[in-house]
């Protein structure tokens, strides 16, 4: 017996080194056909990156198509130097794919861009990316030919891109959901045949956008620069009904982010009380003036009434009339010939009754001299409304308290408001510049701030105060931080529609509009030629025809160029 089975060792023995032959064999070939991945993974890799520094075009996010070209050529041109071999790419085909072919190797390569869609890479932006994918159709093994294996398909696929920080025109930070109930998720509701066109700029929506009008000879429609997207919450069920579907007209590309924006909290302008009184201990050089009586009709010469005077009793406010403002606001030359209806109002605090307000007939022309403004019985504009006219000099910033009435800004009749326009009061990339930021009553710009406000800072033009109905007097109206994302029960989108501006005229609002916890209206049939800087509110509509030009940030910084995620990550979309 013992015999018998010490024969049997050998049989055995056979068999296993066999199969550990076959094992070595098969990892000699892996072996070799990962280093070969490896190689063509650095020329994939290169190929993307020279191809993709391309599409970087200082001050914009469009690519035109001799970009496009080039970004192939190069991408072409490193393939060569990476696999030291002649490559011939063919046309661009279906896709915006190119075939190349190699002089000696037995290799394949293809270049794409722009890719094809926003499926095809995890975080770059498709329009500026390049895809490129090289391989070996046919790689030969040695060893596994003993187990029946002749070859294998090596093949890597990558994509470098630009990302871009988010650089918002339109901010609204109403979340998707509302305690007890379900609404319609409309933060941005465009009706009426209203056309906004945003420009260098994105437009974010912790919900979503509804189009209420979108047939017709006017249908209403957002217009957004290539390269900028519509970001928006996508809310679970029932509350994720967008009301902005595709095809809409001139749709903008949709992007889900997910986490509400919050609210960046810059600082309100510094409004230090009463005349050479408590709290100003710096003195009255740092305290606001409070005025009680802003009526037009109250203004006279200098010196007469505290808020403000008359242009033909002023000298100096007919020099601001006729000599500082523009040349481009096309109304002075006519609104010179009337100086008694031209009238210069100082900054401060207006504390006044609401029948003593600040309101600009449909035939005045009210100037607002730099600084800081707080209009707590709110502004009436039917005529013309001006501050911050000189291009490159401290502007002017105005302050107002939430509220649905007696203390609004209410400019749906105005002819013009202008406010830190500068000299760019002309139609949208006629030039011109701005002003700068306001300077407050403790000395500072009126600016963005903090750690989330952009870099350099921007000036802020127009200011709502936040809401106090929560307890003890503090904010109720915030932006949730943590799922579901529920709206507080003390915000409200039918109250406290503070800001409601356009009218029939022009409107060009430099800046940032900060107004976190207000609903926003813009109505009525404004000439189209009008600019408006950055909003951020808590709702937004615009209605009543109006078409109008959303605007970003001035300056664009550069994107950021990097290998994107989508062809390494495990589950890509990106096959070879």
């Amino acid at each position: 017996m013992r015999r018998t089975e010490r024969g049997q060792v050998l049989p055995l023995f056979a068999l296993m080194l066999v199969a550990l032959m076959a094992i070595t064999a098969l990892a000699f070939d892996v072996s070799n056909a990962y280093a070969a991945r490896r190689a063509f993974r650095t020329a994939a890799d290169a190929a993307a990156l020279a191809g993709a520094l391309d599409l970087q075009v200082t001050g914009t996010r469009q690519v035109n198509p001799a970009q496009y070209s080039n970004a192939r050529t190069h991408a072409e041109a490193s393939l060569e130097n990476e696999l030291h071999d002649t490559v011939t790419c063919g046309p661009v085909g279906v896709g915006n794919k190119s075939d190349c072919t190699f002089a000696t190797l037995p290799y394949q390569a293809s270049i794409v861009t722009p890719l094809p869609s926003a499926a095809s890479c995890g975080s770059c932006d498709p329009d500026r990316s390049v895809q490129v994918s090289v391989g070996n159709p046919s790689f030969t093994l040695t060893f596994a030919r003993a187990v029946g294996l002749g070859q294998w398909r090596v093949a890597v696929t990558s994509v470098a891109g630009l990302t871009f920080k988010k650089s918002y025109a339109v901010i609204t930070l109403r979340p998707p959901k509302k305690l007890g109930s379900t609404f319609d998720v409309n933060d941005i509701v465009l009706a009426g045949g209203s056309t906004i066109t945003v420009s260098t700029g994105d437009v974010g929506s912790n919900a979503n956008m509804n189009y209420t009008n979108t047939g017709g000879p006017t249908p209403s429609k957002m217009i957004l620069d290539t390269g900028y997207r519509f970001f928006y919450y996508p809310a679970a069920p029932p509350d994720n009904d967008p009301g902005w579907v595709p095809p809409f007209p001139a749709d903008p590309i949709g992007s889900p982010h997910t986490q509400p924006i919050t609210d960046p909290g810059y600082n309100y302008p510094a409004m230090r009380g009463s005349l050479g009184s408590a709290p100003c201990a710096s003195g009255p050089a740092n305290c606001a003036p409070t005025f009680s009586d802003a009526r037009t009709a109250s203004c006279g010469a200098a010196g007469a009434t505290p808020a403000c005077s008359r242009a033909d009793l002023d000298p100096a406010c007919l020099t601001i009339a006729s000599t500082k403002v523009p040349s481009s606001y096309t109304f002075m030359p006519t609104q010179l010939t009337t100086p008694s209806k031209i009238f210069c109002y100082n900054p401060g605090i207006y504390a006044t009754s609401n029948s003593q307000k600040l309101s600009v007939g449909p035939a005045d022309l009210v100037i607002l001299t730099p600084g800081a403004y707080y209009f707590k019985s709110g502004l009436d504009v039917g005529g013309r409304l001006i501050g911050g006219y000189e291009a490159g000099a401290p502007g002017v910033a105005l302050m107002f308290d939430e509220c649905n009435n007696q203390c609004t800004f209410s400019g749906n009749n105005a002819l013009t408001i202008t406010l830190n326009a500068g000299s760019r009061v002309r139609p949208p990339g006629s030039g011109g510049a701005p002003a700068t930021a306001a300077i407050d009553w403790n000395n500072q710009p009126v600016q963005t701030s903090g750690p989330s406000g952009p870099t350099p800072p921007i000036l802020l033009t127009l200011l709502v105060n936040k809401d106090t109905n929560g307890p003890g007097g503090t904010q109720g109206c915030v932006v949730p931080t943590s799922p579901p994302f529920v709206e507080p029960n003390n915000c409200n989108a039918n109250q406290n529609q503070t800001i409601q501006i356009a009218g029939g005229g022009s409107t060009f609002l430099q800046g940032v509009q900060y107004m976190p916890t207000d609903n926003v209206a813009i109505n009525g049939g404004s000439t189209g030629i009008g600019i408006v800087g950055q909003i951020i509110s808590w709702t937004l509509t615009y209605t009543g025809g109006t078409t109008i030009n959303q605007e970003g940030a001035a300056s664009q910084g550069p994107g950021l160029m990097r290998l994107d995620e989508a062809c390494t990550a495990p589950g890509t979309p990106c096959v070879p």
